[in-house]
């Protein structure tokens, strides 16, 4: 396939993420004004707020079948949206999502099916999975994953810094002299 053709099947498969996400927003959107709606109006009806429940269990099951379905095209974009908002992406870092966390999966994945198939792998059968990579795929795997380490450790020394620096920076150079010198102890 040519460069191009990967690139426009890497769009394809983006976008199919995107909308995904977006129709799950949407579909988000709609449940939860129903679930309103019905505990507004039928609050003494828990036969029929129990379907409402069960309707939208039933849609992110939907939703969940969708991703894994699109996760086996496109892993990365699974793993790391790219639709997600600057917010949403800090969160994610935050909470240890990480590009390193990929290729530590990768790792746990190559043993794993190397474990599971070891007599086979010994007689040398091949599966065509992870647990059949090369030496050099893997030396070329570690060496992406020392890269990848050294610039997140760039990226959270910078986050360090930045937030070293916004712990001992007068905050009070901001607010307008009318709120700084006002007393707000009754708040």
């Amino acid at each position: 396939m040519l460069a191009s053709q990967l690139h426009i099947c890497d769009m394809a498969n983006h976008q199919q993420f995107q909308s995904c996400y977006h129709n799950w927003m949407a579909q988000q959107r709609l449940d939860l004004n129903e679930l309103l709606q019905a505990l507004t109006n039928f609050p003494t009806e828990p036969d029929y707020l129990q379907l409402i429940v069960k309707k939208h269990i039933n849609h992110y099951e939907y939703y969940l079948a969708a991703r894994a379905l699109l996760a086996k095209r496109d892993g990365p974009s699974f793993l790391a949206p790219t639709w997600g908002t600057t917010f949403e992406n800090s969160s994610l870092w935050i909470g240890g999502c990480r590009p390193s966390l990929i290729i530590r999966l990768v790792y746990v994945m190559c043993g794993y099916q190397q474990n599971a198939h070891l007599a086979e792998f010994l007689d040398g059968v091949t599966r065509g999975n992870l647990g059949d990579i090369s030496s050099s795929q893997l030396t070329s795997i570690d060496a992406l994953h020392a890269k990848t380490i050294k610039e997140e450790d760039k990226l959270t020394s910078t986050f360090a810094s930045l937030q070293a620096y916004n712990t001992t920076y007068n905050i009070t150079s901001y607010v307008p002299k009318v709120f700084a010198s006002a007393d707000l102890s009754h708040y």
